[in-house]
């Protein structure tokens, strides 16, 4: 930086004058976001053909679709079949690709476009292949990342990249790119069952980028008999961002007696419409990919009442007055959970009583040293890495962190909340700050929500907002009910006790 203000004062003094360019750098462009820079405008719209599949008929569950496009810049190629899109990279002009077919009829349409124009190709095939009683398809928006599916079948049995034996009969397909297979990049993974058992199988995708990309969106299509007038889709899309996350997508029931299978996306559906059968399946459930152990130390319910307690006036205070100890650059919503719940774990004397700013009669019920002892290095509470076998703890946790792998998902019903829990939400549309995070008091004499409100310098704030206010809200974005698609849910923090433990 030092050396960029040096030159600019050269060419300035120098009588010319300089203007600022943006890097083309990767790595840097990949941190924001963006791809390298063309240095030029293509003069032409490109053109593309196709190679495979050459039409006809195929009895293969999947499809070969190659070509090539006269733009090697021309990135992603975009593959649609049947009304699906898929992507496929660009390989310096060429492209190749393994998709699933469909029995019967396959249309499929290859684009390569740049900023001269589109160009578009497409040939036919028929499948002849068995209907498809159930089909999972996942893919993803971004290159060079992985989005890994991982399924679990009734019988518990865990499919995916590294172990694709199904002792049900399920076939896993690695997606393939050429020759390789299991690369990062768009996908597809692929699992059909042709008789799959009664019970409920999990769809997880679990994610990890590729260089410095920070997220992706998961695309899951569900398909139920297909080749049958029966048939039908369900798509799920869900943003992932944390590397080594594992997100649960869908849980499909499979019914006995012809009876149609039920679909329930936790991301998407009520709480209400879950079926009994997941229900039950819940109590139960593997871990997940890279999950903690259910089996670590959890509060005793004594220390939980006392965190509960604690936390939720330590952040109704911060609408007061923000404690002098909460560091002004961490002053956002998540910022607001760390410093509550960090504050309420610490022990406490007269002496910190007064470096908080907690008034010495508000009553703040301290936590035993077992409760301590469960964070050894004390203040790195918060996981940040999902690996199991050795989770390892932060001092900071932003907003995906924490509901990440910090809280897990209590309900979707606010009645469900208790003092300390957080209320969730996420606006997918704003990329710089998609969740939001409210903590949620209980019999102030009214419920209460707490927050801050993300801004920053002389506009930033701590609010405290009646839930019966909440539920009318204006901005149904912030309405906390099950119907409302931007509200993910209550959630609790992994350290206390499961509900149905």
């Amino acid at each position: 930086m030092r050396i960029l203000k040096t030159v600019s004062l050269f060419l300035l003094f120098a009588g010319q004058t300089a203007l600022a360019t943006p890097s083309n750098d990767p790595d840097v462009l990949a941190r924001r976001g963006q791809q390298s820079i063309v240095s030029k405008t293509p003069a032409t719209a490109p053109t593309i053909s196709l190679t495979k599949p050459a039409g006809g008929w195929t009895s293969a569950m999947q499809l070969q679709v190659a070509g090539s496009c006269s733009d090697p810049q021309a990135n992603p190629i975009v593959i649609n079949i049947n009304g699906v899109r898929y992507y496929a990279q660009n390989n310096n002009g060429s492209f190749s690709r393994a998709f699933p077919a469909a029995k019967g009829k396959n249309s499929i349409i290859a684009e390569c476009a740049n900023s001269a124009g589109k160009a578009k190709a497409s040939t036919t095939v028929d499948a002849v292949i068995s209907p498809i009683p159930f089909k999972v398809v996942l893919t993803s928006d971004t290159n060079s990342v992985y989005t890994d599916l991982h399924i679990y079948e009734p019988d518990n049995s865990h499919v995916y990249w590294a172990d694709t034996n199904s002792s049900s009969g399920g076939i896993f397909f690695l997606n393939s790119d050429g020759e390789s297979f299991d690369q990062a990049g768009y996908g597809p993974y692929l699992y059909v069952h042709p008789a799959p058992p009664i019970g409920v199988f999990r769809i997880d995708a679990n994610y990890w980028p590729g260089g410095a990309l920070q997220h992706t969106l998961a695309n899951l299509d569900i398909i139920l008999d297909e080749g049958l007038p029966t048939e039908s889709h369900r798509r799920v899309q869900k943003p992932l961002a944390r590397p080594g996350e594992t997100q649960t997508l869908a849980y499909v029931v499979i019914q006995g007696n012809r009876q149609p299978a039920k679909i329930y996306v936790p991301s998407q559906d009520a709480e209400r419409d879950m079926p009994n059968e997941v229900r039950e399946y819940i109590k139960h459930e593997p871990l997940r990919e890279g999950e903690d152990n259910p089996e670590l130390s959890y509060l005793l319910p004594a220390d939980e009442s006392a965190l509960r307690q604690t936390v939720t006036n330590i952040a109704l205070l911060q609408a007061h007055k923000p404690s002098p100890l909460w560091e002004p650059k961490q002053r956002d919503c998540a910022g607001l959970v760390r410093f509550a719940y960090r504050t309420a774990l610490e022990p406490r004397d007269a002496a910190r009583t007064s470096k908080l700013g907690i008034p010495s009669k508000l009553n703040l019920p301290p936590l035993s040293d077992h409760a301590r002892n469960l964070f050894p290095n004390y203040p790195q509470i918060w996981q940040t890495h999902a690996d199991s076998n050795k989770p390892q703890y932060g001092y900071f946790a932003d907003a995906e962190t924490l509901i990440g792998h910090n809280f897990r998902l209590k309900s979707r019903e606010l009645a469900q909340a208790r003092s300390g829990d957080l209320l969730v939400y996420q606006k997918p549309l704003d990329h710089d700050e998609p969740y939001h995070l409210m903590i949620f008091a209980a019999g102030h004499p009214n419920n209460l929500v707490v927050y801050h409100n993300g801004a920053q310098g002389a506009d930033a704030q701590v609010r405290v907002v009646n839930v019966s206010q909440l539920l009318e809200s204006p901005d149904a974005v912030w309405i906390p009910r099950a119907e409302n698609p931007f509200f993910l849910g209550v959630y609790e923090w992994n350290r206390v006790q499961p509900q149905n433990a």
